[in-house]
């Protein structure tokens, strides 16, 4: 597992796991959040984009389970 830290004025960093498939995304309010099932193509979508909080919205809300972690 990789993890990218992001400077972003609402993400912190995110962890994918390729083997389970699942997304960890830590926000900079302390909220950190799974993503499970996240297909690759969507992982590096979410690195590559230039609004990485409109992406979590428009794509990893409306598509992936998820579970707050802490």
């Amino acid at each position: 597992m990789e993890t990218t830290n992001f400077n972003s004025p609402h993400i912190k960093s995110a962890t994918y796991d390729d083997i389970t498939h699942s997304l960890y995304v830590r926000f900079t309010n302390g909220d950190y959040y799974v993503y499970y099932d996240v297909i690759p193509m969507d992982y590096v979508g979410f690195l590559s984009t230039e609004d990485h909080s409109q992406f979590v919205k428009d794509r990893l809300e409306m598509k992936y389970d998820k579970r707050r972690l802490h």
